[in-house]
């Protein structure tokens, strides 16, 4: 399934939640995750997240079936890589 991942957390906890996603997801921008995952990784992420949210903390979470229904278009430079997770 398709990933797409956004939140906003305190400062300090960006850098926890950034290492932990990109062992999973590509970085695309600040506080925004995306990628290809199967079910059981995408359930292992929920409960990262689960367990590294913090109050005031706010993540999102969009999920799709087929990548290929999903129209994606960029305005501006992007900050993240898209290439292959090593």
């Amino acid at each position: 399934m398709f990933l797409l991942i956004v939140y906003d957390t305190e400062r300090k906890n960006c850098a926890k939640l950034h290492k932990a996603l990109k062992k999973y997801l590509f970085w695309n921008q600040n506080s925004v995750f995306e990628g290809t995952v199967s079910n059981a990784q995408y359930e292992e992420i929920k409960c990262i997240l689960k367990d590294k949210c913090v109050p005031e903390s706010h993540i999102v979470l969009y999920s799709m079936e087929n990548e290929k229904l999903l129209n994606r278009e960029e305005i501006g430079e992007g900050k993240g890589n898209t290439g292959n997770i090593l």
